[in-house]
């Protein structure tokens, strides 16, 4: 224990004393792991065996475990925030601008960006940021990444620890779940806020909403005519070959792979049953896949009969349909294409979130691009043998294969913008990092540990009681460490335009101290932004968020020094007009579009060589520009805040007052079944009975809702 402890210790001091010497300016398509020093790579990997090391000891150390997952955590997830100056991700500067609109405004405005049609995280985080007396979000948005993985791991544990496994397939899967969340989404954002949610909506209902019955479930096998007729003396002739080994591997008789229920309080689990509907209401409120995707897991569980809240899916998708129809009203009466383009195109949604990110980017990027896929790939076939060799051994693991199938459902939704993949990796993941530990740890118990000096492993201070687990360890290894380099690889990859540099945030600031009204952004794109959703990968509108106006220009590919476009489009804009560009945003149209490496500095060469334009600031990191005789019109007001954007319909009223009625009918019920037997089910019919045509009602208003608002 003494010598892992002493190799974590030079695992840390390896990996982060030569990262002051890093030149992040020298980084290329390959991102942050281009410029990392070789030893912080070596220390990465010191790291890695030390955990996997710990692993072999003959008993959990849970302190040392912990301690070192949580130092893997902090150096892998804060390794770019400890080289930046500022916080990292454009997208978490535009969300610290919706949070300081609510802030400021005490509303919000649906009509100004979409996301303010889930504006539950946003209004949280103004609240706490007020309630302590916080002004500045950079501290906020640059460690929330690192604090926002360790919350995940504390209901992840959770879920864990009603697994029928051993306490080696747990401590790794856990720490697989730390190096495999390599997606992004732990930002300050609605989606790394929902997600915490989903994973206590999910350990709540494995926890103390299962099944009390979970036993060993019979034979799926259907047998032949001649193996039915015997006698009642003579048991019938079990069927032999490979074909029946593999059948019953598959569907033969298994053990559960959770641990029995504990005995709770009918009192308890009602409140628990409150905390379940407060996770779905917050979680609608904050974002518009994770409800879904809660919806789709408990009726997932039920299903397997994991789950004993059979109404708990209706519930929950009462309330998803009722917000977006209801709350969302200003984003989806304008856009039903949008909404519903990608309805049932599975394989459309899928070529835009894989094929389409690799298309036009320049070969670095690509390879990391492709290096994603492969992960992704690579973990799901693992977590598929990891579920069979579990299999193999009479375990049937439903709660995983559930929570690792969930996230496919919704590729018949829509692409969301083309990050749909990434988004069905990311919930996938809780499952397939257990799924995977069990393809190295796939008994079902820890083994009583047996001392045989004769077969004792000596390597100095390093002694196991029994060998049979280190081949195991040792695979597990090297898979770690190859996560390990994968993780610094395609984390990082985008580095070169994720990063935010301090004028980036200064090019913002300028336009709204020189301009009394709205300001109008023109910012240029390799390709039409309308047709790829794209935008600036700068942090516009990180505040005065009303004020700002972006308008995209498609520039000449070929000759920088074209500038026409440009100067019609800020001429459009009026007295409030500028064109802003940023070294980082400048990264992004060379890597993922085509342009040339030096696109950006050329452009801002003719840009201020123009006699039409002025320079209001230019650094290596940020130029802004402005017209010399800006027109006096357009002079477009800035816009008041509308809200949510509420519409009635006709059958609107009606809605309002099914809808309550509706919800406390299926929670009475749910509440109620908490209290019966098993057997006494029956007695939950005249709460079916009254909840059928209400259930209908509401559909019908909020289908009578999108037909005649949109």
């Amino acid at each position: 224990m003494l010598g892992v402890s002493l190799l974590v210790a030079l695992g840390i001091a390896l990996f982060w004393i030569p990262l002051a010497g890093v030149n992040l300016d020298a980084m290329n398509g390959y991102g942050l792991i281009g410029v990392l020093p070789v030893l912080t790579l070596l220390g990465a990997a010191l790291m890695v065996v030390a955990f996997l090391l710990t692993l072999g000891f003959s008993r959990p150390h849970r302190m040392l475990l912990t301690v070192q997952i949580l130092v893997l955590l902090f150096s892998l997830h804060t390794v770019a925030q400890s080289l930046e100056a500022y916080a990292r991700f454009p997208t978490a500067w535009q969300h610290a601008g919706l949070i300081e609109y609510i802030a400021r405004t005490h509303t919000t405005d649906a009509l100004l960006d979409a996301r303010f049609s889930t504006p539950g995280f946003f209004a949280f985080i103004a609240f706490l940021m007020k309630a302590v007396g916080q002004t500045d979000i950079e501290p906020i948005l640059r460690w929330a990444p690192p604090l926002t993985e360790l919350m995940y791991l504390v209901p992840y544990m959770l879920i864990l620890r009603v697994l029928r496994a051993t306490w080696r397939a747990k401590w790794f899967a856990a720490w697989l779940f730390v190096v495999a969340n390599w997606v992004g989404q732990d930002y300050l954002s609605p989606q790394a806020f929902a997600y915490l949610l989903y994973l206590y909506f999910v350990a709540i209902l494995v926890n103390w909403f299962r099944h009390h019955d979970e036993t060993t479930r019979r034979s799926g096998r259907r047998r032949k005519a001649e193996t039915t007729q015997h006698s009642s003396s003579s048991p019938p002739a079990e069927p032999r070959g490979p074909f029946w080994r593999v059948y019953n591997v598959v569907f033969g008789p298994k053990d559960p792979g959770e641990l029995p229920v504990p005995e709770v309080g009918v009192r308890e689990r009602r409140i628990l049953f409150f905390l379940l509907v407060a996770l779905i209401v917050v979680g609608t409120a904050d974002h518009q896949l994770t409800p879904f995707l809660m919806t789709a897991a408990s009726f997932g569980l039920v299903v397997a009969r994991r789950c004993n809240l059979r109404g708990l899916p209706f519930l929950t998708g009462v309330i998803y349909a009722a917000w977006v129809s209801f709350m969302t009203v200003a984003y989806w009466s304008s856009r039903k294409g949008e909404l519903l383009g990608g309805l049932g195109k599975f394989w459309q949604n899928f070529n835009q979130s894989v094929g389409d990110r690799i298309s036009q980017t320049s070969p670095e990027t690509a390879e990391v691009q492709k290096l994603r896929i492969i992960i992704a790939v690579v973990l799901m076939l693992l977590a598929g043998l990891g579920l069979l060799r579990r299999r193999w051994r009479g375990i049937d693991d439903r709660v995983a294969l559930v929570l690792m199938l969930v996230p496919f459902t919704t590729l018949g939704l829509q692409n969301y913008g083309g990050e749909l993949a990434l988004r069905i990796y990311f919930f996938m993941l809780p499952a397939a990092c257990l799924l995977i530990s069990y393809l190295f740890f796939p008994a079902a118990f820890d083994a009583p540990a047996v001392r045989n000096p004769t077969v004792r492993i000596r390597l100095g201070w390093l002694r196991a009681g029994r060998r049979r687990h280190w081949p195991a360890v040792l695979a597990a290894s090297m898979f770690a460490l190859l996560m390990t380099f994968g993780f610094l690889n395609v984390r990082y990859g985008n580095e070169a335009y994720e990063q935010v540099h301090p004028s980036d945030v200064k090019a913002f600031d300028i336009p709204l101290r020189k301009t009394k009204g709205a300001v109008g952004v023109v910012w240029y794109s390799a390709d039409d932004p309308t047709a790829v959703g794209g935008e600036p990968v700068m942090p516009w509108s990180y505040r005065s968020w009303e004020r700002f106006t972006r308008t995209p220009v498609v520039v000449n590919r070929t000759n920088p020094a074209d500038i026409t476009r440009i100067l019609t489009l800020m001429k459009a804009q009026g007295p409030g007009g500028y064109f802003i560009t940023t070294r980082s945003h400048e990264q992004y149209q060379h890597l993922n579009s085509g342009l040339s490496a030096d696109y950006g500095t050329k452009l801002r060469a003719a840009l201020a060589a123009s006699p039409e334009i002025q320079v209001v600031f230019a650094d290596r990191d940020a130029a802004v520009y402005a017209l010399r005789n800006p027109p006096a019109e357009p002079n477009p007001p800035v816009p008041k805040p509308a809200g949510l954007g509420l519409r009635s319909s006709p059958w609107t009223p009606a809605g309002l007052i099914y809808l309550p009625v509706l919800l406390g009918v299926l929670m009475a019920r749910e509440l109620r079944r908490l209290r019966l037997a098993p057997g006494e089910y029956r007695r939950l019919r005249p709460l079916t009975v009254l909840a059928i045509p209400l259930f209908f009602g509401v559909m019908a208003v909020i289908l009578e809702r999108f037909v005649s608002i949109s």
